[in-house]
């Protein structure tokens, strides 16, 4: 893993910490970083990592789009009859005015792929990257608003982006902009972004962008945030599988005083005031906690994993003289309930009960240890916990005896 990857989110923010960014940007208002360093990014993204991918790999339309608010281009100018991309003419209509679009652009290129990772990783959301190049001049989308939080990478060139009056305050994910419905008012500011600034734009704000004088590229990294209707519907959910009383009709008097009477008359309030009792609904703290760690989960197993070393290193043996680390770049989250400790690493949720859960937390403390060290796990138990932080990613072998080691110790408790 390199440095962009361990570092993403410092690359995103520097020098603003995620704490600052949270308690006075996120949500609120835009913001732009400015850096007097061209190459800021580069180590993620160049303009050749785009014509590599064009030269090596079949592309497909819509992952790749080409989009012109001046002057729209047919997806038949681009493509063939399988909606492949034809290179040549992609090319030309890009020449001819038309902004390049590569969504999810993490899943062609593995230096994104690593960022996006540590990004998701590290903020417990979801997070998307898409790839925008325009060509000078010209511009790919008129004014819109996301329905997520998305923050601009430059990575080449520069771009004006316009702020306009209007657009929705903290959209959920399904309403997103419709040209037909949602009109922007009038221009409230502009910034221009050069080659290695970052510019945050919270969902809902009315933007459009102007590529300068020069080609511009840049990397819109997207945040799906977590809402609290989200969690709430997810506790309602908890609550429902819990509790066998959400799992009844409405009674039959209340849904026909609801759907003849309506809403404003005394029958209606009635039926649901007498609802109220029926269900008496109360939100404990355990359908809270429930409700947060299938969302957290959901973000784990939705990252890609990290799969580095692994074909060119491959596992054990695990003999007791063996010495292993967790590594350095692994990047995990430990919750303990009761006897059981749940780890989120990207792209994979793990399960360890007592005692290899408490040898597994011991192995956290102490970074790095001997096998033989677990006490009080027998040897098929080393086994099963090595093969399972192996399989995981998350430790390598700092040393490897010979197999005529001495056998493990006689179980014991462990400290």
């Amino acid at each position: 893993m390199g440095e962009p990857e361990k570092n993403a989110l410092s690359l995103v923010l520097s020098p603003l910490t995620l704490p600052d960014f949270m308690s006075q940007y996120w949500e609120r208002e835009t913001l732009h970083i400015e850096r007097d360093a061209n190459a800021h990014f580069n180590d993620i993204l160049q303009m050749s990592d785009i014509e590599s991918l064009l030269s090596s790999r079949e592309l497909l339309f819509p992952a790749v789009q080409l989009s012109c608010k001046r002057s729209p281009v047919a997806v038949t100018a681009y493509t063939d009859e399988g909606n492949r991309i034809v290179p040549r003419r992609l090319i030309e209509e890009y020449r001819r005015g038309a902004t390049i679009v590569m969504s999810a652009a993490h899943q062609s290129l593995p230096a994104l792929a690593g960022f996006r990772r540590a990004v998701q990783a590290e903020l417990g959301l979801r997070c998307q990257t898409n790839l925008y190049l325009s060509p000078p001049g010209e511009q790919g989308f008129g004014a819109h608003y996301d329905s997520h939080d998305v923050f601009i990478l430059q990575v080449h060139g520069s771009k004006t982006f316009n702020f306009h009056e209007g657009g929705i305050e903290m959209p959920y994910a399904h309403e997103g902009f419709d040209a037909a419905i949602h009109e922007p008012g009038e221009l409230a500011d502009s910034v221009i972004l050069h080659a290695g600034d970052t510019l945050y734009i919270p969902r809902g704000v009315f933007h459009d962008a102007v590529a300068g004088d020069q080609a511009s590229l840049h990397i819109t990294l997207g945040i799906h945030a977590m809402t609290l209707r989200d969690a709430l519907l997810e506790m309602v959910d908890v609550m429902a599988q819990a509790d066998p009383r959400y799992r009844r009709s409405v009674p039959t008097e209340l849904w026909r005083a609801w759907s003849e009477n309506g809403l404003a008359d005394d029958a209606s309030a009635g039926s649901v005031e007498a609802l109220r009792d029926l269900l008496n609904v109360s939100l404990e703290e355990h359908h809270w906690q429930a409700a947060r760690t299938r969302l957290l989960d959901a973000v784990s197993l939705d990252n890609a994993q990290d799969c580095l070393g692994q074909l060119t290193h491959p596992p054990g043996p695990w003999l007791p003289g063996t010495v292993i680390c967790l590594r350095a770049d692994a990047r995990i989250v430990t919750e303990r309930q009761a006897e059981r400790v749940s780890c989120r690493v990207p792209g994979q949720v793990m399960e360890l009960s007592d005692p290899l859960a408490q040898a597994f937390e011991q192995l956290l403390s102490r970074q790095v240890q001997a096998l033989s060290d677990w006490t009080a796990l027998t040897e098929d138990q080393r086994q099963a916990l090595c093969e399972q932080l192996w399989q995981a990613n998350i430790i390598e072998v700092v040393d490897e005896p010979t197999a005529s080691a001495g056998a493990f110790d006689e179980p014991q408790d462990l400290q």
